[in-house]
């Protein structure tokens, strides 16, 4: 775990994209940078155990949702709970299920703007990266995972999103300055561990993937970046899409994501 843990410190990006021989430069250019860059971290969590609630490191419920613990305008069936939350197995593990009211108990850990559920305050700012081990849901229709951040209304940005109803298919979504895109990998898929992460600079935020630490893939950059001051909250969750723009639910069995790391590396000055 050491080691992933200072995956900020020395990442290395795999050059297996197919891309033009400039565009090849310029990605190496800007990698090398990136694994010359000293950090220090912010956040640095393996979820062993859940520190959970006011006063403890996560908070359970977020000021995202219009209701705290519910957000039915925003085309999802979640209602939270704590009881969705566990660490039993060594790492995180949310687990949504169907409840007779039609919606879905499920979870989420956020670092603040929590609705006075706990947090520990930890912001990404700009030129941070964040990275996030999980494990796909193994699911046909319904789940969707996502890794954000969120304050005070806004400051999004989608380090992932991912719906089970397209399996091959990754989201990464700049809300604070536009910028999007629909990515496809071998990696990624129903119920498979993949890492994820992202770089937040202030004028370009550069996505990473793959399944290793040391073979990371740049797979997207935005080109607008989230400014010079940009700060929020991590989000990490597990909803259950209502049907709207993606498939809903089939069936009654519960869905899981897991996570076994979840990092925040900030440049030193």
């Amino acid at each position: 775990m050491a080691t992933r843990l200072l995956l900020a410190a020395a990442i290395t990006v795999s050059a297996s994209l197919a891309t033009a021989p400039a565009q090849a430069a310029t990605t190496s250019a800007a990698l090398t940078a990136a694994r010359q860059l000293a950090t220090r971290s912010v956040l640095a969590e393996d979820f062993r155990t859940l520190d959970l609630g006011p006063g403890h490191a996560w908070g359970w419920q977020t000021g995202a949702y219009a209701q705290c613990t519910e957000n039915p305008n925003s085309w999802k069936y979640d209602r939270l709970t704590t009881d969705s939350l566990s660490t039993a197995s060594g790492h995180l593990v949310i687990t949504a299920t169907p409840q007779p009211d039609g919606r879905w108990n499920t979870g989420l850990v956020t670092t603040g703007d929590s609705c006075d559920s706990g947090g520990s305050g930890a912001m990404v700012r700009t030129g941070d990266l964040v990275m996030v081990h999980v494990r796909l849901p193994a699911a046909d229709t319904g789940a969707w995972p996502c890794l954000w951040t969120w304050r005070d209304g806004g400051n999004e940005l989608d380090v992932f999103e991912w719906y089970a109803d397209r399996p091959d298919q990754i989201e990464f979504v700049n809300h604070v300055r536009s910028g999007s895109t629909v990515y496809r990998d071998a990696n990624v898929g129903a119920g498979r561990w993949i890492y994820v992460g992202a770089r937040f600079g202030a004028d370009n935020t550069t996505w990473y993937i793959g399944a290793q630490p040391d073979r990371l893939t740049e797979a997207f950059s935005d080109g607008t970046g989230v400014g010079e001051d940009f700060a929020a909250y991590l989000i990490l969750n597990l909803s259950i899409s209502d049907g709207s723009f993606h498939s809903p639910p089939v069936g009654r069995d519960p869905v899981r994501l897991e996570a076994d790391l979840l990092t925040i590396e900030h440049p030193s000055p």
